[in-house]
């Protein structure tokens, strides 16, 4: 069943819609978050796919414009263009390090080279089905691929038993598969709606794992955050605390100091020293008496010294006079 007025299936048509809902998703969520490279590949692999589900269901129609030639080479290049995506999006998404001769040699030696050859034995023979058998050679690079991948998920886990590493190796097969099809498909001729929905529907796979990985890591990032805020908080309620035990020592040290220097100012005696201090920090000349090991009048005594020697009256203007 074709898209009203066009060569589309419905379900190439269906898989474009869902793809741009979710293109719009990833676009606003990369606007709230515009440091979160990894976003920016799956905005990128969605894109293609879009491109790919739109050139492989319109062309070759001839109410568009252009040559069926040219509208044939446009839809085959974006059936390239996307797998030629492929080893960058695993190597930077999964961080598979094993793929990078993929990405820089082997999508142009084994794609965009075998595209170029097949446009140019297209465009000489003006037939499809002879420009058809250079897509052996993507078929055969897909395979090498694979085992590139498989490797490269072995070296990232260390082995293949756990389960992250089998899942996301068996993800990485089923992505490929259909692109290893993808030549039989086109060389047999078979209905678009089975060609677009088995390529769409490994990448959209591949693309669910990455969402999943990510999701995944923003949790671990939230956890993590909520652990540096906790400590954060012990932290500053222990900074608080030292602060302020650290003022205290600071003021009672300037309280000493300015007492010392009072009385050495007011002339007073070593005696006088202690009984004014003890006196000032509220003591009562009974507790000054026990403690200095002398008599209460005693005390009483040398506190009517310190009042003539400072010309104070009472224990207010004493504490004022010695700037406690």
């Amino acid at each position: 069943m074709l898209f009203p007025g066009t060569e589309m299936h419905v379900v190439t048509f269906g898989f474009i819609f869902v793809e741009l809902v979710l293109l719009l998703h990833l676009c606003i969520f990369k606007t709230t978050r515009p440091d979160h490279s990894r976003t920016s590949l799956d905005i990128t692999l969605l894109s293609l796919l879009v491109i790919y589900n739109i050139a492989g269901g319109l062309l070759p129609d001839p109410e568009l414009p252009g040559s069926y030639l040219l509208q044939e080479s446009l839809a085959y290049a974006t059936g390239f263009l996307t797998p030629c995506y492929f080893p960058y999006y695993v190597y930077k998404a999964f961080n598979l390090k094993g793929m990078i001769f993929h990405v820089k040699k082997g999508v142009v030696l084994f794609l965009a080279l075998p595209l170029a050859i097949f446009v140019s034995i297209l465009y000489l023979t003006k037939h499809i089905s002879t420009a058809k058998e250079i897509l052996i050679i993507p078929v055969g690079y897909a395979a090498w691929v694979i085992v590139s991948a498989a490797k490269s998920v072995k070296v990232k886990y260390g082995s293949l038993i756990s389960i992250n590493a089998k899942e996301e190796l068996i993800v990485l097969c089923l992505c490929l598969t259909p692109w290893l099809c993808l030549p039989l498909i086109a060389y047999f001729d078979l209905p678009q709606w089975a060609e677009v929905t088995s390529t769409n529907l490994g990448f959209l796979l591949l693309l669910g794992l990455h969402l999943n990985n990510n999701v995944k890591l923003m949790k671990a990032d939230y956890q993590q955050l909520q652990i540096s805020t906790a400590k954060l908080e012990t932290w500053n309620q222990t900074l608080l605390s030292e602060v302020e035990k650290r003022t205290s020592e600071l003021e009672r040290l300037s309280r000493e100091e300015r007492f010392k220097q009072r009385c050495k100012q007011f002339r007073l005696t070593q005696r006088e020293r202690e009984v004014a201090f003890m006196v000032v920090m509220g003591n009562t000349y009974k507790q000054v008496a026990q403690q200095l090991f002398i008599a209460e009048r005693t005390v009483a005594k040398h506190i009517q010294n310190i009042f003539i020697k400072l010309n104070v009256s009472n224990k207010t203007e004493l504490c004022v006079k010695l700037g406690v």
